[in-house]
């Protein structure tokens, strides 16, 4: 009896798991449906998710087109590119408000705009090239115009600075040894690479009523009779860097009659007012016992820029101290007469180290050297070529000597340099210093030939921001060439090349550059 209830029992069990696995097979596509259902709502709720995520991160990433390296700006204009029309508005609006920090932001802000592929990018675009390109043309025109109708290499100018800068906290070290902690001020003023003359002026008055009676050009010249001493030098400096041209008397006088800290403050400050006047009295302090003096009154002569100076400054390169004929070549660049090119070669030549000697061993110093090949650079000419060439090619030149050689011979731009400067681009052994400034040379010489070479660099980790500059500085003459390079199909150097035509601001590039990223 019990086996027989058991047997029915598990029948009785198999029966029902049989219609239980039937059931579920009847109804699995609904139930796999429903899961499919839920997981794809999950799916959509993600997605959407990630859209209003991506969206969010505009203002970061337009942020990072005014904060981050190129690398970095480079990468946020990309990832705009892709968040297509929202990112395109706010990119708009951000130009259309004009609060970017710079134009070479504003640049990037553009690139952005092009990668959205946005209808709006063509007319946005034309509008700020156009302003690129009146803004270039007035910063040349600015230039010309501070440089006296003759336009100076910007390597000269900054090296002509640093001697003012080195002369002026000379100037400050001297005051402090004379005066200790009565002149932190002044000291500091005279340090500034920026020079403000209201600092001075501030100084100057301190001895004065404040309601002393006068404008403030006859309240420095009050201070000018000051028993102080650094109070008159105050005065001095002030007076030269508002270029005062009532001050050449008065400061002629100081030169004739005041003590050696205020007489050389004269003569830096005779040098900023550049009235011909001072000339004969500067020419008389060439012949004073100290170097420092003259060097003072080299680097006045070549800001006042007379060619009555030629020749003093060219007497000058033969000096017994170094820092005076570096100087004065400077000073004779600036000038600008050839009369002084086969002096500086001659300088040159007797500087050269030739078994472990030079006949003139002050010639040999290379910032002697550097000042000689810059001068050269502004003068020109097939002599002075030939000898930028041979200073660039030498091994035995230290490499200050040999950027100072590739930048003089961009601004001559003779021909061969485009080819001597490419041997010094390819050549594995020479200094990357001497290698940007070579390339920053080809740049100069305007040649169409080298955009390749420049855009070659672009890419280049080491070389790409010298090789823009340089494209930059090519400017309209560059145009057709980056366009054509525009076909390129490395993502990054076609985004450089885009940047660079935004730069430089030429209308033709409007079209292929839309074209180029739709």
């Amino acid at each position: 009896m019990m086996s027989d209830a058991r047997w029915k029992v598990s029948l009785l069990f198999a029966i029902v798991t049989i219609s239980i696995f039937f059931s579920i097979y009847l109804n699995s596509d609904g139930i796999l449906e429903g899961i499919g259902n839920q997981k794809g709502a999950r799916m959509g709720a993600n997605a959407s998710n990630s859209s209003v995520l991506n969206i969010a991160q505009i203002p970061d990433l337009i942020n990072k087109l005014e904060t981050g390296d190129n690398e970095t700006k480079l990468d946020a204009a990309s990832k705009l590119g892709k968040l297509g029309k929202p990112a395109a508005s706010a990119l708009i609006e951000k130009i259309e408000t004009n609060n970017s920090s710079s134009e070479r932001v504003n640049s990037y802000v553009l690139l952005a705009l092009l990668e959205t592929r946005d209808d709006r990018a063509e007319n946005i675009l034309s509008e700020n090239l156009e302003k690129n390109l009146t803004s270039n043309n007035t910063t040349v025109g600015s230039i010309s115009e501070i440089q006296t109708g003759r336009e100076m290499s910007e390597d000269i100018l900054q090296a002509m600075e640093a001697k003012d800068i080195e002369v002026r906290k000379r100037l400050a070290d001297s005051i402090d040894r004379e005066y200790g902690n009565k002149t932190d001020a002044l000291e500091e003023a005279l340090k500034s690479e920026e020079q403000n003359s209201s600092i001075y002026t501030s100084i100057a008055f301190s001895e004065l009523e404040p309601q002393e009676p006068g404008n403030e050009t006859e309240k420095l010249f009050k201070a000018l009779r000051s028993e102080n001493g650094y109070t008159r030098i105050a005065a001095i400096m002030a007076l030269g860097e508002r270029k005062e041209q009532a001050a050449v008397e008065p400061l002629t006088n100081t030169i004739l009659k005041d003590y050696p800290l205020p007489k050389n403050s004269a003569i830096i400050a005779l040098g900023e007012i550049g009235d011909e006047r001072a000339i004969e009295i500067l020419l008389k302090q060439m012949q004073s016992d100290s170097e420092y003096t003259r060097s003072l009154v080299a680097i006045s002569l070549g800001k006042i820029g007379t060619e009555r100076s030629l020749p003093n400054l060219i007497s000058r390169l033969r000096d017994t101290s170094g820092g005076v004929r570096s100087n004065s070549a400077l000073s004779l660049g600036k000038i600008g007469n050839n009369t002084a090119v086969e002096p500086l070669i001659l300088m040159l030549e007797s500087g050269k180290i030739s078994n472990g000697k030079a006949k003139d061993i002050t010639n040999s110093n290379s910032d002697v050297r550097k000042s000689v090949a810059l001068a050269l650079g502004e003068l020109g000419g097939t002599n002075a070529s030939e000898a930028l060439t041979g200073l660039l090619k030498s091994k035995e030149e230290k490499n200050n000597v040999r950027v100072a050689a590739a930048s003089a011979l961009g601004e001559i731009g003779a021909p061969g340099t485009v080819e001597t400067l490419k041997g010094v681009i390819n050549d594995n052994s020479t200094d990357n210093r001497v290698k940007k400034k070579a390339l920053t040379a080809l740049g100069k010489t305007k040649n169409q030939e080298v955009v390749g070479i420049l855009v070659g660099k672009l890419g280049n980790r080491e070389f790409g921001a010298t090789a823009r500059e340089a494209l930059m500085y090519m400017g309209e003459s560059a145009v057709y060439p980056l366009l054509e390079n525009l076909k390129t199909t490395d993502k990054r150097v076609k985004n450089e090349i885009a940047l660079i035509l935004i730069e430089i601001g030429d209308p033709k590039a409007v079209k292929p550059l839309i074209l180029a990223y739709q």
